[in-house]
């Protein structure tokens, strides 16, 4: 820097001297000043030029000293970096892998740490596959980061694809918190057992209390197992508090409570069951809250005895709804329903009917009903319906309606579209699913709505509703409506020919009442009887074309029997079914073939859609839940689906397919079992027998037999000698007790009048009361008989009948109360 100001210097005092040589020699003409000016320029010249020269060698020398440093630092940074290369692939604890893909995906180099993972397994030439099936799904599918598991420890792995590098760290312990924490997430469920107080309305006080004890001693036992708190809310209702952990626990052996308490209902006749609503959020209390009470409400929606499970993120699933909707023997939820409904209808300026896609004869006789409920309200009512979305027998009724008053009431989608209004009321009826309804269009824009229907409700169900009645144990839509009708308004008169059609909803969604047809149905149909209903009309439009009978007794033919009891028909695939209807018809025909407890046609209805129409008889098997997993739903014993882009036979594997895992696992052979309980045509209690796999797993899965290895027929033994010897203890007590109450007397005072009339007779209870009182022995009323109607003066003998063979007999006084 010196030499650079030194060197402007002197060029400056060399302009300065050549300047003054010029001003000298041109100007003043004096030569020695001009030559000392010109020996001052030359020597400032040649001093610029020598430290110009200078200063350009000191900075080359500069440049070079800060090259040799920089190269010597990049030298000393160098041996570090490759000293830290070294470390990560030989010494830190990095997983690399390196791979090729060939033939196969296989490893060709892999680092120390890498070894570790793999438990020193050499891997080099392995398939990726071999090493971690996780690992070589995750590279097929060419993702760049993910987690797997190695030898139970997790790893985070970035995948370099371009390079074909995998770099495993090892996160065991984030994920093990992260799982803890998951494990945590609390979840609420609320628990409800449904029409217990109806059921237990026969019993006494103290039997009540005993059968009641036993249903809540059996719950709270359960859920104090899995570290739950249960608190009693109200009536019959619980609330229970857990972790996910419980929760998950409980879902893997299907919450197996549910069993124990339909035996303690099925042990006491009850018609009774638990219903339970689950949720696992990450969220408030208050909203967990409500989430679970919905669950709980859409258990009870598809008929009780069942757990619905919200669980965030996942599928709301359902565990249990393995038996039929219990029936309730009250009218109350219906006058209740029939009250709120008429309160929503005359809060409305409209009101719009509408039923399901493809209705049937139940979707337009309880629109029917509707109609006429709402009718007797206000006038402007009417009913959204399309023929063309019908099944056959409904387009007949429709057209026989074209001569009824009501028909005028019939109208299509665009003038209810452009009619509805903001305060309108749409009346859904029998359609568990907003996907189902005849008119999608009318349900988006319609902002007040009330459902009534029958089916099991799923997990796409309505929302924002004003009623919502949903009875699962109903045989039919048109029954609810028929029960409505008089809470509704007792003048409502229906002609024969509306009658009629509501009665032939019955009579086809009960097969002729010969499924689901409760004392309630008989009730419904009687009331329908009575406004006019005519079977002979119901019989003459349920008749089929012969061309339809022919089609049916076809497929019939064709049936195939898979894993003992299941009918299957699978219909040609150039097939197209003009009226659904009929498969069902077909699956009705197959239930009539002995030893088919299930019955399932498929076939196709257009060029996108194959159907399937599932039926079941009795308890033991639920084809809603079947047809559910198919994407479809229906009842118990009635159900159906539509699969879409599908071949029959494709349609035909994935129904075996989960009746083989549900029903029939174990394929062909057969299987020795013990009978749990008496198996009509198969043995009794206790028995061992031998029976085909598939049926084999079909009685164990419903509880009616164990298999019989050495380990349960031990069991089985030792149970059948634990009962023999607790009978014989109970018999030597029951023959003491016979010999205590044999020729025993006690008296009893009944009122007589003046003309000796007694007043009222002698009951069993007022026997075994004073039996009690005079002897102090205790016997249940129902086990003493009397001799007829003890109502006069005189000694009567009883009979204690306390066994088959172990009676005993004691004397009733009978005086003249004083």
């Amino acid at each position: 820097m010196i030499s650079v100001i030194f060197t402007i210097i002197f060029i400056l005092a060399a302009g300065a001297s050549g300047y003054a040589t010029y001003y000298f020699f041109e100007i003043k003409n004096n030569q020695i000043l001009t030559y000392v000016c010109l020996s001052l320029f030359v020597a400032f010249l040649v001093v610029a030029f020598i430290l110009a020269v200078n200063a350009s060698v000191n900075r080359l020398k500069r440049d070079r000293r800060n090259l040799i440093h920089k190269l010597e630092k990049w030298r000393d940074i160098s041996y570090h970096v490759n000293e830290a290369g070294d470390n990560v692939f030989n010494k830190l604890p990095i997983g690399i892998l390196i791979y090729e893909f060939d033939h196969t995906c296989h490893i060709t180099w892999v680092n120390k740490h890498t070894s570790v993972i793999f438990n020193g397994i050499h891997l080099p030439d392995l398939p990726v596959e071999d090493a971690s099936v996780e690992l070589y799904d995750n590279i097929i599918n060419n993702k760049d980061s993910f987690i797997v598991n190695i030898n139970s420890k997790a790893y985070d792995v970035v995948h370099d694809a371009q390079n074909k590098t995998i770099y495993l760290f090892e996160v065991t312990e984030r994920e093990t918190i992260k799982k803890r924490y998951n494990e945590r997430i609390t979840a609420v469920g609320v628990i409800e057992i449904d029409n217990l107080d109806e059921s237990l309305k026969k019993f006494d006080l103290q039997e009540k209390a005993t059968i009641r004890g036993k249903i809540l001693s059996e719950i709270s036992e359960y859920f104090t197992k899995y570290h739950c708190h249960l608190e009693s809310a109200f009536d019959d209702k619980m609330v229970i508090v857990m972790d996910k952990k419980s929760l998950l626990d409980m879902r893997a052996e299907d919450f197996s409570f549910l069993k124990r308490i339909r035996e303690i209902a099925s042990e006491n006749k009850l018609k009774s069951s638990v219903s339970m609503g689950i949720a696992c959020y990450d969220n408030d209390y208050d909203e967990l809250g409500a989430i679970a009470q919905n669950a709980l409400e859409l258990a009870i929606k598809r008929g009780g005895d069942q757990i619905v499970i919200n669980v965030e993120g996942e599928k709301i699933q359902y565990v249990g709804g393995n038996t039929n909707s219990v029936e309730k023997n009250t009218l109350v939820e219906a006058r209740m329903q029939t009250t709120s409904l008429k309160e929503a209808v005359e809060g409305s300026d409209k009101v719009f009917v509408m039923c399901h896609n493809f209705a049937d004869c139940d979707a337009i006789g309880s629109m029917i009903g509707a109609y006429y409920m709402a009718k007797s309200s206000i006038a402007d009512v009417k009913m959204v319906f399309n023929p063309e979305k019908a099944d056959v027998t409904v387009k007949k009724i429709f057209n026989e309606l074209k001569e009824t008053p009501i028909y005028s009431d019939f109208i299509t989608l665009d003038v209810a579209l452009e009619a509805i209004t903001p305060t309108s009321l749409l009346i859904v009826t029998d359609t568990q699913s907003p996907k189902l309804v005849m008119f999608k269009e009318l349900l988006e824009k319609a902002q007040r709505l009330s459902v009534i229907d029958h089916h099991r409700a799923g997990d796409d169900g309505y929302s924002n509703y004003l009623t919502y009645y949903v009875e699962t144990s109903a045989s039919s839509t048109v029954e609810l409506v028929s029960e409505m009708l008089p809470f509704y308004d007792a003048k409502i008169k229906l002609s024969n020919l509306e009658a009629s059609i509501m009665l032939a909803g019955i009579v086809v969604d009960t097969n002729n009442f010969t499924m689901r047809a409760g004392a309630r149905t008989f009730e419904a149909a009687a009331t329908l009887r009575e406004m006019g209903a005519d079977m002979i009309y119901v019989r003459k439009i349920l008749q089929e074309p012969l061309t339809s009978e022919r089609i049916i007794a076809e497929a019939v033919s064709k049936a195939t029997v898979y894993g003992e009891i299941f009918g299957i028909v699978c219909l040609d695939e150039e097939m197209t079914i003009p009226d659904r209807t009929t498969l069902a018809k077909i699956s009705d025909k197959l239930l009539t073939i002995e030893g088919v407890d299930a019955s399932f046609t498929i076939g196709r209805i257009n060029s996108e859609l194959v159907g399937i129409s599932a039926r079941s008889l009795g308890n033991a098997i639920n084809v809603q839940l079947i047809m559910e997993q198919m994407g479809g739903g229906g009842h118990f014993n009635s159900a159906a689906s539509q699969v879409k882009g599908s071949t029959i036979l494709e349609v035909k594997d994935k129904l075996e397919e989960l009746l083989r895992i549900q029903y029939v696992e174990g394929g062909t052979g057969e299987m020795k079992v013990i009978l749990t309980q008496d198996v009509k045509g198969k043995g009794k209690k206790n028995d061992i027998i031998d029976v085909a796999n598939g049926y084999a797993n079909y009685l164990i899965n419903n509880k009616l037999a164990l298999p019989a290895n050495q380990e349960n027929i031990d069991k089985v033994e030792q149970e059948i000698e634990t009962d023999r010897i607790a009978t014989e203890r109970k018999r030597a007590v029951l023959k003491k007790f016979a010999e205590d109450i044999e020729g025993r007397l006690i008296t009893i005072q009944l009122k007589v009048g003046a003309n000796g009339k007694t007043f009222g007779s002698i009951t069993s209870k007022q026997v075994s009361e004073e039996l009690h009182t005079q002897t102090g022995i205790l016997i249940d009323k129902k086990k003493i008989e009397l001799p007829g109607d003890i109502n006069s003066i005189g000694i009567f003998t009883a009979v204690v009948k306390l066994d088959v063979d172990i009676v005993a007999h004691f004397e009733i006084k009978v005086e003249e109360k004083k």
